[in-house]
């Protein structure tokens, strides 16, 4: 979810004139912001290409850096139940099977929402 969001950019307009980093941003602007990119920032996670589930022991410490949603008042709707099926479909898959990669690197297929490309995987039973 943070390496590889669903929602891996999400597009706002700013209601006012505005300014970052020197570049100012006139009203009514599109704005696109890369959740693909964010969630790989060296300068917010430490080693950002690891996976770390317990970097998120304390969700409070990147809560202002992980979107795989999207946020604000435009979140994905159905974000509890993404979560809540993904968790149960990977629950009973590791249950039952261990998976590993047939390839080293899965590339990605950058559609409406984000997609694995070429993502080959054994399955052997536990």
């Amino acid at each position: 979810m943070r390496l590889y969001p669903p929602a891996y950019f999400i597009d706002r307009v700013n209601l006012e004139e505005d300014e970052y980093d020197g570049v100012e941003i006139p009203k009514g602007s599109s704005l696109l912001f890369s959740m693909y990119e964010i969630h790989r920032d060296k300068k917010v996670w430490e080693d950002p290409m690891a996976f770390k589930p317990e970097r998120f022991e304390d969700p409070k410490k990147y809560s202002s850096s992980y979107y795989p949603f999207g946020a604000g008042p435009r979140m994905c709707i159905g974000n509890n139940f993404a979560m809540y099926e993904m968790i149960l479909a990977v629950a009973e898959l590791i249950s039952r099977y261990r998976i590993s990669l047939k390839k080293d690197e899965i590339e990605i297929t950058p559609l409406i929402t984000l997609k694995p490309k070429n993502s080959y995987l054994n399955f052997s039973y536990r």
